[in-house]
């Protein structure tokens, strides 16, 4: 998938926020590659010529796989939850009236030690996901380095074994 797919995609999947772009978004892209190959232990890169995640472990490198894109995706939630986390937490300190009424009027501002409260756990089921995803990738992409066990010794079968094989009863 290219960047551009991918940036759209993100933006189009975090209800297209007015405060970022899409460039933007490309750019967080490209610089969260390293932390991306961290945790997935992959070997991601950024082409030089048209600057696209390249994927070398194939014999001829690939675009970026559809499952790196989903912890991509989870990844930036978790960048934007951060972000409205720190917007909140420096709002809090400012607000000191919670209610006031005139007349038929009646003006309530949001508790926003509520808002911070929701935004962590928001935070923290992204994590979670995040975690789950990267364990499902890592899981997806393992092999057994070593096979141990008794190989070359011949099974015992309800024949009579000769050099390996079964010499019939009868």
């Amino acid at each position: 998938m290219k960047i551009v797919d991918i940036s759209n995609f993100l933006w189009l999947q975090n209800n297209s926020p007015q405060d970022t772009s899409i460039a933007s978004i490309a750019y967080w892209v490209r610089s969260n590659v390293p932390r991306l190959n961290s945790l997935l232990y992959e070997d991601f890169w950024i082409d030089p010529t048209s600057l696209e995640i390249m994927d070398e472990s194939r014999e001829t490198p690939h675009h970026i796989n559809l499952r790196a894109v989903a912890i991509l995706e989870v990844m930036f939630r978790d960048y934007l939850i951060g972000l409205d986390v720190r917007k909140t937490l420096f709002a809090v300190t400012s607000d000191t009236v919670l209610k006031f009424q005139d007349q038929e009027f009646e003006i309530e501002k949001v508790n926003k030690s509520e808002i911070l409260k929701t935004l962590t756990a928001f935070k923290k089921d992204a994590l979670k996901e995040l975690f789950d995803l990267v364990h499902t990738y890592r899981s997806y992409k393992g092999e057994p380095r070593q096979v141990s066990g008794d190989d070359f010794m011949p099974g015992h079968f309800n024949g009579i074994m000769e050099h390996g094989y079964i010499r019939e009863l009868y």
